[in-house]
C-alpha cells in the first residue's frame, strides 16, 4: 500500500471516473429579422458608407500592402456576442473579410481597390443578415499608427525611457493575403537593414548551441529575424521582441502598415510568530531518487549544501556575476522543503529535488537578453526537461503591469504557447507592489495555462489568513480570474533569513503539484491544476486570494479528506454537443428525510484555443458546466453552476460570469434541497467564437476539445462514510487515480 511522507496509509485516493457521456446535438442560432436593431439601421447605413467613400477619396494617403489595409469595425456595446460577428456584409464578394477579433469588434482586411464597392453594398444591401450587421456595427475607421499605439502618442509609449536602446514587443498585422504578407516582410526587414531595429546581444543567444557552432555560424541575429518572417510568409502570424533608439524610429515603425501591437518590454525582476526557527534544516533522507523534480527559472544556484538535489543545470542564460543567486538560492530552498524551513506554519511536508535555469539577473544589472532571446532559451528549457518534469517554478515578474490591460501579455503568452506545446504547468507569482499605487498583476502571471499564485499572512497559530499587503491583485485579461491560488508569502529559507513577495508563496505551490503529478497514474497540467484549485477553501473568487490555498491538514490534492469522495477525469467533447453524464447517485450519506444535504463542488478546466493576437476575445473556446438534478415536479435544476452564461447579455456574462473564463470552478452547501434523488446528472457544452481566425469556417471543422473535470461530494455529518458508498454504487466506473494504490469496490449497482 502506498504511503505519504508521514508513512501514514493514503485509504482514500482520489478516484477516476470512468462513466462516458452521452451527447445531443443542439439546434443551432442565426440572425434573423428580430436581431435587427430597426432604431439604428438607417442611420448606420449612412455612417458606414460614407466612411468608406471618405477612405476611398484618400486613398492614397492610406499605407497598404499590395493594396490590402486592415479597417478596425467596432460594435455598439449591446453587440459583442460573437452572434453578431459582421462576417455578411464584410465579406470577400465585396473585396474585403473579417481577419481577427480586436478590442471592441474586429480586425477586417480590405483591398483599397474596393472601398467604393463595400459603400454602395452598405447602403443598398437588404439581406436581413446585412441589415442586421449594419445596425450593430457602430464605427469604423483605418487601423493606423494611432491604433497600433492604441491611442496612445509615440511620446507616451515611449516614456521616460534614457537606455541607449529600448525593447519593444511588435505583433505584425495578421494579412491573408500571402503577397501583401511578403510585402511587409519586406519592409521590416529594411527596418532592420536601416538599424531602425537590433536583435539584442548575441551574448544572449541560445547558449544550448552555444557549443555545438563553427566559428561565426548563427551569431548573427538577422538568422533569426529571417526566420520569424518566414513564419509569418507561411502562416500570417508572428511577433517578436526588438530594441529601437529613438521615439522618430518608434513612430516611423507604427507608421509602417506592418503592426498590429507595440508595446514596451518591462524588465523581469525576482520577486506575528516568525515562520521558522532553530538552525539549518537537514536535506531529506530515504530515496532522493525518488522525489519529483521542478524546473527553476530563476537566478540560478550555488549553495553547495542542495547540489544533491540538483538533477541538471541547464546553460545559463546570464551569467554567473549578473544572475540574482540570492533569489535562485532561496527559492531552491522553498522548493525543496520549504516546510523544514518554516517549521511553525501548517505545511505538507514535502520534499522535491529541482533543475536549475539560470536566467534572471539581478536588479542593477543594466545589460539583459532581448525577451524573444529569453524565450528562445525557456523553449530550449523545455525541451530538454519534459520528459523529466512538468511543473516549473517562475518566481519572477516584469516590473510593470501590461501596458493594455484588457489584452493579455506577450510574456504571458508566449510561456503559454511553450507549456502547450511541451505539457508543461508553469507556477508563476503574481507580483509584488513596487512602492507605486499600482495593484495589478505583472506578467507573465496573465498566463492561461499556469497557476497563478498570490501571497496571504499567516494567523497566530500557522494557518492561512488574509491576503499579503505586498502582493499584487487580480484579476487577469480577457475574462480571467487571476490568481488562482494563494499561500503563506512571508517565509523563512536559506541562510535563515524571513523574507516577504509573492515569489516565496509560488515555491511551496510548485512542491505541492510535483507531488500531485507524482502521485497521480494519469496526469495532465489541467487535471493537476482542477484538483488543486478544487481541493481550495473558497467556494467564490477573490481577486486578493484566488480560491484560496489548495492544502489542509486532513488532505493533499490527490487524497479525499475524511467524509468526502473526489471523482476527477479528462474527456474529449466536440463542440455543438451537449454532454451529459446521466444518473450520477446520491450517496445516503447526503440524504435526509428525502432531501438533499451536505455539499458539493465541481471544477473544469478546457484546454482552450487562443488567439494569436492575445487580444481581448483571447480564448476562441469556452466550457459551460453545471451539476443539474430533476425537481419533483420533473423541471431540470442546476444545483451547482447557473447555465446562465449563455443566456445573459455578453457584457453581464463577461463580467459578472466570467463567462470566457476557461477555469469553471462552483461550490455550494445544501440543506435539504427537494429534487427527485435518481435523476442527478452533469452537463457539460463546449462553445466557440471567431474560428475565421483559424480559417475554419464553423464549430464542425473543429476537433475535441479536452477538459479536465473534479468533482467532490460531502456528506451531511462530519466523518461518515461517503466514500465507500460511492465507490459502491459506481462500481467498476471508478477506479484509483493514484499510484499503487487499490480499493475495495463492490458492484452492488452500477450506472445502467
Amino acid at each position: 500500500m502506498q504511503k505519504n511522507s508521514n508513512g501514514k496509509p493514503l485509504l482514500n485516493p482520489v478516484l477516476t471516473f470512468l462513466a462516458s457521456p452521452s451527447p445531443r446535438t443542439v439546434p443551432g442560432g442565426g440572425k434573423n429579422a428580430k436581431s435587427i436593431i430597426q432604431a439604428r439601421l438607417g442611420e448606420q447605413r449612412s455612417v458606414l458608407s460614407e466612411k468608406f467613400t471618405e477612405f476611398a477619396k484618400k486613398r492614397d494617403e492610406i499605407k497598404s500592402h499590395n493594396n490590402k489595409t486592415h479597417v478596425i469595425a467596432r460594435m455598439f456595446p449591446d453587440s459583442h456576442a460573437s452572434s453578431w460577428t459582421p462576417k455578411d456584409i464584410f465579406r470577400s464578394e465585396y473585396g474585403c473579410r473579417i481577419i481577427a477579433p480586436a478590442f471592441d469588434g474586429y480586425l477586417i482586411e480590405t483591398d483599397t481597390r474596393a472601398f467604393e464597392t463595400i459603400s454602395s453594398k452598405i447602403s443598398t444591401a437588404s439581406s436581413i443578415v446585412d441589415k442586421v450587421d449594419i445596425s450593430r456595427v457602430q464605427s469604423v475607421d483605418i487601423f493606423d499608427a494611432k491604433e497600433t499605439l492604441r491611442g496612445e502618442s509615440p511620446q507616451d509609449v515611449w516614456g521616460n525611457s534614457e537606455e541607449e536602446l529600448t525593447d519593444f514587443n511588435f505583433w505584425l498585422l495578421p494579412f491573408s493575403d500571402i503577397n501583401a504578407r511578403i510585402s511587409v516582410r519586406d519592409e521590416i526587414l529594411k527596418l532592420y537593414k536601416d538599424k531602425k531595429i537590433t536583435l539584442g546581444d548575441d551574448e544572449f543567444s541560445n547558449p544550448f548551441k552555444k557549443e555545438g557552432l563553427v566559428a561565426g555560424e548563427g551569431s548573427d541575429a538577422n538568422n533569426r529575424l529571417i526566420k520569424i518572417l518566414e513564419n509569418y510568409v507561411n502562416f500570417g502570424i508572428a511577433s517578436f521582441s526588438a530594441k529601437i533608439k529613438n521615439i522618430n524610429d518608434l513612430n516611423q515603425i507604427a507608421s509602417s502598415g506592418t503592426t498590429y501591437r507595440i508595446e514596451p518590454v518591462s524588465r523581469i525582476a525576482s520577486n506575528s510568530t516568525p515562520p521558522g526557527n532553530g538552525k539549518e534544516p537537514i536535506l531529506p533522507g530515504g530515496e532522493l531518487d525518488e522525489l519529483p523534480v521542478v524546473v527553476i527559472i530563476d537566478g540560478g544556484h550555488s549553495a553547495q549544501s542542495y547540489k544533491p538535489l540538483e538533477v541538471w543545470a541547464a546553460p545559463p542564460l546570464v551569467d554567473d556575476f549578473s544572475a540574482n543567486r540570492i533569489h535562485g538560492n532561496q527559492i531552491t530552498s522553498l522548493v525543496c522543503h520549504g516546510h523544514a524551513w518554516n517549521n511553525n506554519l501548517a505545511l505538507p511536508e514535502l520534499a522535491c529535488r529541482f533543475i536549475t535555469a539560470q536566467a534572471i539577473t539581478k536588479k542593477d544589472v543594466k545589460k539583459q537578453p532581448t525577451q524573444d532571446q529569453f524565450i528562445e532559451y525557456l523553449r530550449e528549457v523545455a525541451r530538454q526537461t519534459a520528459s523529466i518534469t512538468k511543473v516549473w517554478n517562475l518566481s519572477f515578474n516584469e516590473i510593470l503591469p501590461s501596458r493594455n490591460p484588457n489584452e493579455i501579455s506577450p510574456l504571458g503568452h508566449k510561456i503559454n504557447k511553450i507549456a502547450r506545446e511541451f505539457g508543461l504547468l508553469p507556477i508563476i507569482s503574481i507580483g509584488n507592489k513596487n512602492g507605486s499605487t499600482n495593484s495589478t498583476l505583472c506578467p507573465p502571471a496573465d498566463c492561461e495555462a499556469a497557476l497563478t499564485v498570490s501571497g496571504r499572512k499567516a494567523s497566530p497559530t500557522g494557518e492561512p489568513d488574509s491576503g499579503c499587503s505586498y502582493s499584487l491583485n487580480g484579476p487577469a485579461p480577457a475574462g480571467m480570474k487571476k490568481p488562482d491560488l494563494s499561500w503563506f508569502s512571508n517565509l523563512r529559507m536559506i541562510g535563515g533569513v524571513t523574507n516577504t513577495g509573492t515569489s516565496y508563496s509560488t515555491a511551496l505551490i510548485s512542491s505541492l503539484a510535483s507531488h500531485t503529478f507524482l502521485n497521480l497514474k494519469k496526469p495532465t497540467p489541467d487535471l493537476v491544476r482542477a484538483l488543486l484549485i478544487n481541493g481550495a477553501e473558497r467556494s467564490s473568487h477573490s481577486n486578493e486570494l484566488g480560491w484560496g490555498t489548495p492544502w489542509s491538514a486532513d488532505r493533499l490534492p490527490w487524497v479525499c479528506k475524511e467524509g468526502t469522495v473526489t471523482l476527477a477525469w479528462v474527456a474529449k467533447l466536440k463542440p455543438g454537443f451537449a454532454y451529459y453524464w446521466n444518473e450520477i447517485p446520491v450517496p445516503a450519506e447526503m440524504i435526509k428525510n428525502g432531501k438533499l444535504h451536505g455539499k458539493a463542488s465541481l471544477t473544469a478546466i478546457i484546454k482552450p484555443i487562443v488567439s494569436e493576437l492575445g487580444g481581448v476575445n483571447y480564448f476562441a473556446t469556452r466550457l459551460q458546466i453545471a451539476l443539474q438534478a430533476n425537481s419533483k415536479a420533473g423541471k431540470t435544476t442546476n444545483l451547482l453552476g447557473s447555465m446562465k452564461e449563455s443566456k445573459e447579455k455578453e457584457e453581464n456574462a463577461r463580467t459578472e460570469l466570467a463567462k470566457w473564463s476557461p477555469i469553471r470552478r462552483h461550490a455550494s452547501s445544501f440543506s435539504g434541497r427537494d429534487i427527485d434523488l435518481k435523476s442527478m446528472r452533469l452537463h457539460a457544452r463546449v462553445y466557440t467564437r471567431d474560428l475565421y481566425q483559424f480559417n475554419l469556417n464553423s464549430h464542425h471543422d473543429l476537433e475535441e476539445q479536452e477538459v479536465s473535470f473534479v468533482l467532490t461530494f460531502e456528506g451531511a455529518e462530519e466523518g461518515s462514510d461517503i466514500y465507500n458508498t460511492m465507490t459502491s454504487k459506481l462500481g467498476t466506473y471508478v477506479e484509483s487515480a493514484v499510484i499503487e494504490q487499490s480499493i475495495s469496490v463492490s458492484v452492488e449497482k452500477s450506472m445502467e
